[in-house]
C-alpha cells in the first residue's frame, strides 16, 4: 500500500540531559560569539559574524537535540527549537555589556568577582538593564578603521533586535522541526540510516512519477545508471533501517545550473524535490541497495593530474609554514610585550588568536569530507563512459588533519596563555 513516512509522536528519556547539555554549550558559544564581535571595530564585520554564528548554532544544536534524544514530535521539537532561540538571545545580551566592559577597561575583571556576583549577571534585572541602555545610547555604526559614521536610534535599534530576534526563532523552530520529521525505526530504536544513489532521468519522467506513486515501486530498479558528468539527474535518498527491513525514498531532480562552483570547481545543481519519504516495499528496497552509492555531487567530479597534486602539495607545505610561523608570532608577542600586552590583546591579539582557531576549525571539518577523485586523464575518459569505471572515494592526507588539531589545540593553548600572563 503507498504510503508516507510519519513520525511517532515520541520522545526519548535522553532528550532532557541532551537538552541541558546543549543549553550550556549555547550559552558559552553565545559568550565566544559576543568576545569575536567585540574584537572588530567594523559594524559590517560584526553583522557578519552575528549571522554566520546563529547559522551554525541553529544546525548544530538541532542536529544534536532530536537526532541524539531521539525526538520523533514535531511539534514538541519546533517548541524546543524556539526555546533554545531565546536561550541563545539571552545569553548573548546579558553577556554583551559585561564583555563590552572588560575591551574598555583592558582586563579580565570578571575572573576575579566572586560567584555570587557573576550568578547576578543572569537576573532578568541586569536583561531590562541592557535593554534599557540599548533604547537611551542607541548603537554607533562604525568603518574598517573603527572610526564613526551615525549612531542609530534606540526605538529602531529595539525594532531591528525585535525582528532579528522573531526571524531566528522561526529558523530555530523549522530546523528542529525538520530534523524530527525525518524516518526513525520504532523497531530498533535508531533514526534510519541515508544512503544516496543517482541515476539518469526517464525518458518519460511524468509517468515514472505517476508509477511511483501509485505503488509500482518496481519503477525505481528500471532506471539507468548515471553515464554522464555534469547532466540532470535523479537523486535517491534511500533511508533503511539497521535490519533492512523498512524502507522509504525521497526523490529530487537534480538541474545542471551551470555555474560551477567556486570552492570545488564541480558543477552546481539546483535541487527540486518531487517526492518525499515514500514507502517502498522490501524487494525493492534491498535492489537498490545493491546498486553503487555516490554523494548528491557525484555527478561531477574533480579530475587529479600531476601538475593539480604539485600543486596541492606545495599548498600544504605553505599552509604548515604560514601556521607555525602564525603560533611564534603570538608566543613571541606574548612573552615579550610585558606592560603593552594588554593593549596588544584587546587591540587585536585576542582577534588573531580566534581566527586561528576558527579557521583550522573550518579546514578539519573540511577534510572530514570524502570526495569522488579521477586520478588521471585517460580516467576521465573512461569515467564518461561508464559509471563502473569510477574511481574510490579519497580524502585529505591524515597528517593534513592532525596538523589542523594542532593548531585549534595551539589556539586554545595561546588563549589560556595570555590569561595567565595578564
Amino acid at each position: 500500500m503507498n504510503h508516507v513516512y510519519k513520525p511517532s509522536g515520541k520522545i526519548s528519556f535522553l532528550f532532557l540531559p541532551v537538552f541541558l547539555i546543549i543549553l550550556f554549550i549555547i550559552a558559552i558559544y553565545s559568550f565566544v560569539c559576543v568576545f569575536i564581535i567585540h574584537f572588530s571595530p567594523y559594524s559590517l564585520f560584526d553583522a557578519i559574524i552575528f549571522i554566520f554564528a546563529i547559522i551554525k548554532i541553529v544546525k548544530y544544536s538541532a542536529l544534536c537535540c532530536v537526532r541524539a534524544g531521539k525526538v520523533r514530535n514535531p511539534g514538541f521539537s519546533a517548541v524546543s527549537g524556539i526555546i533554545a532561540g531565546l536561550s541563545y538571545w539571552y545569553f548573548f545580551v546579558i553577556f554583551y555589556l559585561p564583555v563590552k566592559s572588560m575591551f574598555t577597561m583592558k582586563s579580565f575583571y570578571l575572573l576575579n568577582e566572586s560567584p555570587s556576583r557573576i550568578l547576578q549577571m543572569f537576573t532578568f534585572k541586569e536583561l531590562t538593564n541592557a535593554f534599557s541602555m540599548l533604547k537611551n545610547n542607541g548603537v554607533l555604526i562604525t568603518g574598517r578603521k573603527g572610526e564613526g559614521f551615525f549612531t542609530v536610534p534606540g526605538n529602531i535599534c529595539i525594532i531591528i533586535f525585535m525582528v532579528s530576534c522573531i526571524v531566528s526563532l522561526i529558523f530555530f523552530a523549522l530546523e528542529f522541526y525538520k530534523y524530527s520529521c525525518k524516518p526513525f525505526c520504532e523497531t530498533s530504536g535508531k533514526w534510519m540510516k541515508k544512503i544516496v544513489l543517482t541515476s539518469s532521468v526517464p525518458e518519460d519522467d511524468e509517468l515514472f512519477i505517476t508509477k511511483l506513486l501509485l505503488g509500482d515501486y518496481k519503477v525505481l530498479t528500471y532506471l539507468e545508471p548515471l553515464y554522464n558528468i555534469n547532466v540532470d539527474h535523479y537523486k535517491i535518498s534511500l533511508y533503511t533501517s539497521s535490519l533492512n527491513d523498512k524502507f522509504f525514498v525521497s526523490l529530487s531532480y537534480m538541474e545542471n545550473s551551470g555555474k560551477p562552483d567556486t570552492k570545488s570547481g564541480k558543477t552546481k545543481f539546483n535541487e527540486n524535490e518531487l517526492i518525499k519519504y515514500l514507502g517502498i516495499d522490501n524487494d525493492t528496497g534491498r535492489s537498490l541497495l545493491t546498486r553503487s552509492r555516490y554523494g548528491p555531487e557525484d555527478a561531477s567530479v574533480i579530475v587529479v593530474t600531476d601538475q593539480s597534486k604539485r600543486k596541492a602539495a606545495r599548498w600544504i607545505f605553505f599552509n604548515f609554514i604560514i601556521g607555525i610561523l602564525a603560533i611564534l608570532l603570538c608566543v613571541f608577542a606574548i612573552f615579550k610585550l610585558d606592560d603593552g600586552l594588554q593593549k596588544f590583546l584587546f587591540n587585536g591579539g585576542f582577534f588573531y588568536i580566534a581566527l586561528i582557531f576558527f579557521a583550522n576549525a573550518a579546514r578539519f571539518i573540511r577534510t572530514m569530507q570524502k570526495e569522488m577523485v579521477i586520478t588521471s586523464t585517460e580516467d576521465k575518459y573512461k569515467y564518461e563512459g561508464t559509471k563502473k569505471f569510477l574511481i574510490k572515494e579519497a580524502g585529505p592526507p591524515v597528517i593534513l588533519r592532525l596538523f589542523y588539531l594542532f593548531m585549534m589545540a595551539s589556539a586554545i593553548g595561546l588563549f589560556v596563555l595570555c590569561i595567565i600572563k595578564m
